[in-house]
């Protein structure tokens, strides 16, 4: 069954990364795709044109971080051998001043949770630290045994993924814009090179594990190479949507505020930005829009949680959509015209592994195989291939697309703080403060403000976000919900005070009010 599934998983990836990327997967958490945008910018030093990053292992020092925690699924456990233990204490007057070495260490371990609010199962090698310095920045690695000897090579199948393409974004939104560029590649360079005091720790460590320090000589390419058949790869590398995402990011770095605090911040936009470039994606028709109502009043109204969990099916539906419409697309390239399929029948019923290696299905299993073997043995016509047998192979197919590029958006939506379910309840549309903050800080320069009502009609026309009375009307929603106008008055005025707690909003009559980014521009304060 395992196999089955697999092969089924690996043809579906194919086509998702014809249409999304390669390397959105499922299974990913948000802090995650920031740390991993974080270590390939830091791979290629800061430098959105570089076709190649290298990567750094630090095992010694995650070694000497999570001694005593998980290794794997075999219930073993990481711990330093005596003679590292040994280099170590020359560091330090006494061997506790070790252990609060290693405590400061952990404390700054980024906590990942999974869809149900519990933490991630994740093995030593496999958990990331704040990046309060670059020298904190690592990637995953897997364990490795042979003739009972352990070693660590990086795990290419999880990290550095949605992190590359999200590089490759920004690098492409910058490429027409030098002083964008210039900007966020110095202010990231500045914010992870600020703490020396870290470094200097984790030099001295490092050294004393004797771990052998990177020299820059493990480089993977960013782009298309003649070397290796393994690289990151957007279908569209000229969407004007990545200026858009690389003017907000630029915004939100920007502030005068640390990596630490900024950190969750960041979650919340490129989770975000990564959501909208999926349902960008995602639209097959012109005309379709992918709109976000969402429920401020946090599930305390029953029509508004309803309106705001159809509005989240919705989105869901143009990634089905998309799905099917793609499948249907590849099919037809693939089974390209009546003349070809009349030539070609008789061989394929004579030899059906000559057609499921046309359809690119060679690595199903046998059971599948059969199902698709046993249709076409009973087909006698092009119009017969293009009905019976397209139903039979997507249906070998598309769950299994579904299946896991809705899960990529729901995880996006949750751990960026824009979305989310109750035990219960479908998955809706709400804002954390943490998303609420950064849409604000993404959309107005430090130190600058701008009225309420205006602000609200940017998100409804840049994001298609609806919350209150007049973008409800705008969009439709209004009408074909029949629900009473105070509703969404209500929903307003809920989003209202929420700005105002977090110190984004300055009222000054009930007919007035202004968003506003309290936070000096980083790079007029003076050190």
């Amino acid at each position: 069954m395992a196999a089955n599934k697999a092969s089924v998983e690996e043809f579906s990836t194919q086509l998702s990364a014809q249409i999304w990327g390669h390397r959105f997967k499922d299974g990913q958490k948000g802090p995650e795709y920031v740390m991993e945008f974080l270590n390939v910018l830091k791979g290629t030093d800061y430098d959105f044109s570089a076709e190649n990053y290298y990567r750094v292992r630090s095992t010694g020092l995650r070694q000497f971080i999570f001694e005593g925690d998980k290794e794997g699924a075999k219930s073993g456990v990481v711990n330093l051998s005596n003679e590292q233990k040994e280099s170590l204490y020359k560091l330090v007057e006494n061997k506790d001043e070790l252990h609060v070495i290693r405590d400061f260490f952990r404390n700054l371990e980024i906590p990942l949770m999974d869809g149900t609010g519990k933490s991630a199962n994740r093995s030593w090698y496999a958990k990331t630290l704040y990046p309060l310095h670059e020298s904190l920045l690592f990637f995953e690695l897997r364990t490795l045994s042979k003739n009972n000897e352990k070693s660590y090579s990086y795990e290419r199948n999880f990290f550095a993924r949605g992190g590359e393409l999200y590089f490759l974004m920004l690098s492409y939104g910058t490429e027409n814009n030098p002083e964008l560029r210039e900007n966020i590649q110095m202010r990231l360079k500045e914010l992870l090179g600020k703490n020396k005091a870290i470094e200097n720790i984790v030099s001295k460590i490092s050294s004393n594990l004797s771990e052998v320090r990177e020299d820059k000589k493990d480089y993977y390419p960013l782009k298309k190479s003649e070397e290796t058949k393994e690289y990151p790869y957007l279908p569209v590398t000229n969407d004007p949507i990545y200026e858009e995402f690389a003017e907000e990011f630029d915004r939100l770095i920007n502030m005068n505020i640390d990596i630490y605090e900024l950190f969750e911040l960041m979650t919340s936009l490129i989770t975000f930005q990564l959501g909208r470039y999926m349902l960008r994606r995602a639209i097959v028709h012109e005309g379709e829009n992918a709109n976000f109502f969402f429920d401020c009043l946090d599930a305390q109204v029953g029509p508004i949680q309803k309106l705001s969990a159809r509005s989240f099916s919705e989105n869901e539906l143009l990634i089905k959509n998309k799905f099917e419409h793609f499948f249907e697309q590849t099919f037809k390239e693939k089974i390209y015209s009546e003349e070809y399929v009349t030539s070609n029948l008789p061989v394929w019923k004579e030899n059906p592994d000559e057609l499921i290696s046309i359809l690119g299905l060679t690595r199903l299993s046998k059971v599948r195989k059969n199902k698709i073997t046993k249709v076409i043995s009973k087909c006698s016509s092009y119009e017969e291939v293009m009905t019976r047998l397209f139903t039979v192979v997507k249906e070998i197919v598309s769950d299994q697309l579904k299946k896991h590029q809705l899960s990529i958006v729901r995880g996006l939506a949750r751990d960026g703080g824009f979305g989310g379910f109750r035990r219960g309840s479908k998955y809706r549309y709400f804002m954390s403060d943490a998303f609420l903050q950064t849409i604000v800080f993404a959309n107005l320069d430090p130190g600058t403000q701008m009225e309420y009502n205006v602000f609200l009609e940017l998100l409804y026309d840049k994001y298609g976000f609806i919350i209150g009375e007049v973008q409800a009307k705008e969009n439709g929603i209004y009408e074909d919900s029949k629900l009473n106008v105070s509703y969404f008055q209500a929903n307003e005025y809920s989003l209202r005070e929420k700005l105002r707690h977090n110190g984004i909003l300055i009222e000054y009559s009930d007919a007035t009010a202004m968003i506003r980014n309290p936070y000096e521009p980083a790079r007029q304060v003076v050190e």
